[in-house]
């Protein structure tokens, strides 16, 4: 079977395993010679190291909390609503295999800790010198993998449309040269990124742990 069949196969299985299908996307587009295409998946599978790169549905929204050494985490309230949608807004760095690992943990939250410089940002808005952390729902997390699926089964799908499928793990000339000339396969991840500023704003170390829900 045509590898790019394979992937559009491997891609609608809710079940697939989403690194055998990175991996095998990372295939296609090596052979075929789609640099923006591969850099893309090497940022999925090893995390991204620029703010500036990291795509739009990597995006998540949480809740904003204050360690408070008597009462544990407490909700934040920031009335200036254009802090509260940086601080509650936060496009993450981890690798696809970070991220699987977090949602093998079932029903709890992502605890994503602010970078040190953001950390001291917050503290001086609020007036409370303490560790703050976002609190990311389970299913924002989950959503990113489905994004990742969605978005190798189109691009897939428009290789296949231009007569670009291969013979099992290989492809010709001709093929390799239509991926390499056609716009709308060579500018594909184009689209995936937008606004960087709340991204630069909050770059840092990240780490996430997941707590039980509370």
């Amino acid at each position: 079977m045509s590898i790019v069949l394979e992937l559009q196969q491997q891609a609608v299985d809710s079940n697939s395993d989403i690194l055998s299908l990175l991996r095998k996307a990372l295939l296609v587009a090596r052979k075929l010679g789609l640099k923006d295409f591969e850099e893309w998946i090497n940022c999925e599978l090893n995390g991204y190291q620029d703010a500036a790169n990291i795509p739009d549905y990597r995006n998540l929204h949480g809740e904003l909390k204050a360690w408070n050494p008597y009462h544990g985490w407490i909700s934040v309230v920031i009335q200036d609503i254009r802090f509260e949608e940086i601080f509650t807004n936060r496009k993450t760095y981890q690798s696809i295999p970070s991220i699987c690992s977090l949602l093998s943990l079932k029903n709890e939250i992502a605890n994503m800790p602010m970078p040190a410089s953001v950390n001291v940002k917050i503290s001086e808005l609020i007036g409370f010198d303490t560790k703050y952390t976002l609190f990311i729902p389970h299913n924002q997390i989950s959503n990113i993998i489905d994004q990742v699926k969605n978005k190798i089964l189109d691009w897939s799908l428009i290789l296949e449309e231009n007569g670009i499928t291969g013979e099992e793990l290989s492809f010709t000339q001709e093929e390799k040269k239509k991926a390499q000339s056609e716009p709308q396969i060579v500018n594909y991840i184009s689209n995936f990124y937008g606004d960087v500023t709340n991204s630069q704003m909050q770059q840092g170390t990240e780490n996430s742990t997941q707590n039980k829900g509370e």
